[in-house]
């Protein structure tokens, strides 16, 4: 308990002294405008030791080792927590608002098929083994369940194309970062990179985007890769991106191209046969 004297107890004012000296507050109020005065008595007190003329105050503020005592003073602190806070609610605003543009003009994902791409139409005799014959026209597909995919081929793509693909998002910050420095610096071997996921080649090769590579399309393929694994599971993208890559030539998809390639159904691939299809979808034309 604090005592008082004769005269120093409490009286009509802001704040109080103690016996011992102490200046205590009478309230809350008083102490933040005894808070308050004594900033602003620090503020004139190190404005008075700025030079008078505007350009050389400048000057003065801006030299380095004044800069950095401030940025780690605790006034910095408070600082760079305001600006910290001011860009995180700026940037959720602006990510807000490119989705809302951006995805007005998106169709829905409700399929990964593959059909706009195209596909075959297999005709069998009676007893439904023997091949007669096949109808396509520039592309050669024939889709198939996951179970017919063998998993040689499923495990050998996710290896390649993206070794994350089983823990990661829609979309990995990292590749596309480094796929932005490399095309940005010249060092990706002359080719532009993508940094596309599993998930973000499907929704590319699904609307036939292949050829565009402008940002606009990237901020699309990226919301709509959000959209598709909300929808489908890991398993199923997978499958959709085996039934509609690209194997060189005419062949799309895993099947056409186990049948064209090695006369057999995609899921009696060796694992020899599985590692060399799931390296073609790198360069189809190339390969």
């Amino acid at each position: 308990m604090v005592k008082f004297k004769g005269s120093q107890r409490p009286r009509k004012g802001s704040s109080v002294t103690t016996s011992k000296g102490v200046q205590l507050n009478r309230s809350l109020t008083d102490r933040r405008k005894a808070s308050k005065q004594g900033r602003a008595a620090a503020k004139a007190e190190y404005l008075s030791t700025l030079p008078k003329e505007r350009i050389k105050r400048i000057l003065y503020r801006l030299h380095p080792k004044r800069v950095m005592a401030f940025w780690f003073s605790r006034e910095g602190a408070l600082m760079a927590l305001k600006l910290t806070g001011i860009g995180i609610i700026v940037c959720f605003f602006l990510v807000i608002g490119l989705f809302a543009y951006f995805r007005k003009d998106l169709p829905k994902i409700r399929d990964i098929s593959g059909d706009k791409v195209g596909g075959s139409i297999s005709y069998y005799d009676r007893t439904n083994t023997n091949l007669l014959w096949q109808d396509y026209s520039a592309i050669k597909r024939t889709p198939v369940p996951g179970n017919q995919i063998s998993p040689y081929l499923r495990a050998a793509t996710v290896a390649i194309e993206d070794k994350e693909f089983y823990t990661e998002g829609a979309f990995n910050v990292r590749g596309i970062a480094r796929a932005m420095f490399k095309n940005l610096t010249g060092t990706g071997g002359g080719n532009l990179q993508g940094g596309s996921t599993l998930t973000q080649q499907l929704v590319k090769l699904n609307n036939q985007w292949t050829a565009d590579r402008t940002i606009t399309r990237k901020v699309k393929e990226l919301i709509l890769a959000v959209e598709l694994e909300k929808e489908y599971s890991k398993s199923d993208i997978l499958t959709g991106y085996l039934n509609i890559t690209p194997y060189g030539g005419i062949q799309y998809g895993a099947e056409a191209a186990a049948q064209d390639y090695f006369h057999i159904p995609a899921k009696d691939l060796s694992l020899a046969q599985a590692t060399m299809l799931a390296a073609i979808p790198q360069a189809p034309s190339y390969y």
